[in-house]
């Protein structure tokens, strides 16, 4: 639903702005556009909506976040007259302000920037507050027990008080009956053990030393908690008795009572999120980048194919074909060849019963342009339109020309035509190694990164081993 709305969206903009009518600096991209696909304008239609569809999105997210600021703004304006700065409390650290400040006398205002240290107490503040603190211990300490009388569920080990005035660290003696942060660790013994608990108080680097005494006895639980108790003694020992083996099995039992244990997977969907944002913006950012790359390869495959295609019209001339019956020709050969290699993939596929999704057949573009200008010429285009129209479409110079140069012998007549197109093969056939030439040096560029990091892999086996042994 959503995606239909900014589909609409995105056709409204296109028909508004007429992105997808031909203009300056357009061309280029518009005739890339419908030579990779076979739907003419409408492809230059479908890729413009889909591209405002994607900008809305986008548009739309950013002026959502900035309307919320703006009105975060209007709440609390940014720029006040003042002439008392609020200091940082104890603990927050300094704080940078950058001021605008206008001096009588002067014209233009100056930004003034300073650093607000925070707030220090006296030392009457600084006694004050720890006796404070110690006066709010004796109420936190206990936690969730009654008394220091009787402890049997963890104590409250806070690390400040009087908001963070007091810094406070603790320590238990003996040790390992209550943790550091006032857990019951080891209590057994049901007459209760003796715990010593002192706390160090510093504010401001005073100090003060608090300490009391609390007697810690085995929790009390109820026959559910007993239950987990011994399943997890059950789980330590299990792991005690098996650490040299390579895997851990679990109790399936525990006091008669059959055990199934799972293991809850991680909530996938803030990792989904972020991909999903960082997939969005690398298709709008590859869409333009796809469509240049995909027309750099026909025109690539196009170049290559020229002198072929020159040499099977020379060759079909010579047979006596007039220059309709050799585009026929040709077409109906394409045509029959690719209609074979779609069988033979058919059968490939019955017989394996898998689909590789790459066909074994490729689509050859000058063929498929020969077709297109049989099929205008069954339509009622004139043969001379239709060659011109063909050169065209392939963009590329020596099509144009072929195209022109048949056209013209239509009306000068087919003397000569022959040996014409004999010494443009001869011609496109140097073209063509030079752009071969050039591919593969492109191709050895691209490949050159890659081999530099194998000799860093190299030189990383050769030189660990050499540091190592030393």
């Amino acid at each position: 639903m959503v995606r239909r709305i900014f589909e609409r969206a995105g056709e409204f903009l296109v028909d508004i702005l007429k992105l997808d009518q031909p203009g300056k600096g357009k061309s280029e991209m518009h005739q890339e556009l419908v030579s990779l696909s076979m739907e003419g304008k409408t492809a230059v239609r479908n890729y413009y909506i889909k591209k405002c569809s994607i900008l809305l999105a986008v548009l739309i997210g950013g002026i959502l976040i900035s309307v919320i600021s703006f009105v975060v703004y209007m709440v609390d304006p940014g720029e006040t007259e003042t002439q008392i700065l609020i200091r940082p409390d104890y603990g927050e650290g300094d704080r940078k302000e950058e001021l605008s400040v206008q001096i009588e006398g002067e014209e233009e205002e100056q930004l003034l920037e300073f650093t607000v240290q925070e707030r220090k107490y006296t030392d009457r503040e600084k006694q004050q507050l720890l006796e404070a603190a110690a006066e709010e211990m004796e109420s936190v300490l206990p936690g969730g027990n009654n008394s220091l009388d009787e402890v049997r569920s963890g104590l409250n080990f806070p690390v400040s008080l009087k908001d963070g005035a007091v810094k406070i660290s603790w320590l238990t003696v003996p040790y390992g009956v209550i943790g550091e942060k006032g857990e019951i660790v080891k209590a057994e013994d049901e007459n209760g053990i003796l715990v010593k608990i002192q706390a160090v108080l510093t504010c401001s680097g005073r100090e003060s030393i608090y300490e009391t005494y609390a007697r810690v006895f085995p929790p009390v639980l109820s026959e559910q908690e007993q239950l987990y108790r011994t399943l997890q003694k059950e789980v330590e020992l299990a792991d005690a008795s098996g650490s040299h083996k390579e895997t851990l099995e679990l109790p399936d039992h525990v006091e008669g009572k059959h055990v199934v244990w799972s293991k809850s997977s991680e909530n996938p969907f803030q990792a989904f999120i972020m991909l999903t944002l960082i997939l969005a913006v690398c298709v709008y950012l590859e869409m333009d980048s796809m469509v240049h790359k995909r027309a750099e390869m026909r025109r690539n495959q196009l170049m290559l194919d020229y002198p072929d295609f020159v040499w099977k019209m020379t060759m079909l001339l010579g047979a006596g074909l007039n220059m309709k019956g050799v585009f026929s020709r040709i077409s109906e050969e394409y045509l029959k060849q690719k209609s074979t290699e779609e069988k033979s993939r058919g059968k490939k596929i019955l017989f394996s019963g898998k689909h590789h999704g790459r066909h074994s057949e490729k689509i050859r573009y000058v063929y498929e342009e020969v077709t297109s200008a049989c099929y205008e010429m069954q339509s009622g285009v004139s043969e001379a339109q239709a060659y011109e129209r063909f050169g065209k479409r392939c963009q590329l110079p020596e099509y144009i020309r072929l195209g022109s140069v048949l056209s013209q012998n239509l009306k000068k007549g087919s003397k000569g035509l022959t040996s014409l197109l004999e010494q443009e093969a001869e011609t496109s056939m140097n073209d063509r190694k030079n752009h071969a030439r050039k591919i593969g040096e492109q191709a050895g560029t691209k490949l050159l990164l890659p081999m530099v990091l194998m000799l860093g892999v190299v030189l990383i086996i050769l030189m660990v081993p050499a540091f190592l042994s030393f």
